[in-house]
Formats: structure tokens, C-alpha cells, sequence
């Protein structure tokens, strides 16, 4: 076997075992944590007072309708992905990321 080739494969066997390793340590590393994050539900703070005040005052009974539809349909669709949703007239803290803010 020639010099290079074996040059090579002690090279690519080197690499090998390294990201091996690196992978294992990462992962024993990691296990913990991202045990811990699995059991967290992620929580979102929908402010129903927000929304409605963002309606405005001349509007008809079927547009104040469609604006707490389109409140809830959000909130339905945040739980249907899995998040924990409050209203914000029952929050005692949050931190202000945690909110959905309306697009209007």
C-alpha cells in the first residue's frame, strides 16, 4: 500500500472516530437539558382587552363579531401547535416576548 493511501486512511479514520466522539460527549452533554425542555410548555399571552380596544368605536356588531373570531381562531391555532394560551386579564407576570401582538 502506498504511502498516501495509507496516509489516507489514517486521516479519514481519525476523523471519524473524533466526530464520533464528539457526538456522544455532545449528546451525554445536552441529555439533561433537553429532557427539561421537552417537559416545558411554551405559553402565549393573548390580551382580549388589547383587541377589542384596537376595534374602532363606529364599528358594527358583525365587524366586533368578526374581530373576536379572528381572537379566538388565533388562540385555537396557537393550541393546536402545542402552546399554553392566557388571556392577559389573568397574567400576574410575563415577560413582553411571550405576547401576540395584533397586526392591525
Amino acid at each position: 500500500m502506498p504511502l498516501n493511501t495509507a496516509w489516507l486512511i489514517a486521516v479519514l479514520l481519525s476523523s471519524l472516530f473524533g466526530s464520533l466522539g464528539g457526538y456522544l460527549a455532545t449528546s451525554r452533554t445536552l441529555e439533561e437539558p433537553l429532557q427539561k425542555l421537552s417537559l416545558t410548555t411554551p405559553v402565549f399571552v393573548l390580551d382580549r382587552a388589547h383587541w377589542v380596544k384596537a376595534i374602532p368605536p363606529e364599528a358594527t356588531p358583525e365587524v366586533i363579531a368578526k374581530a373576536m373570531d379572528e381572537w379566538r381562531h388565533k388562540a385555537d391555532q396557537l393550541a393546536r401547535a402545542g402552546y399554553l394560551v392566557l388571556d392577559a386579564g389573568m397574567v400576574v407576570a410575563a415577560p413582553e416576548d411571550v405576547y401576540v401582538h395584533t397586526e392591525r
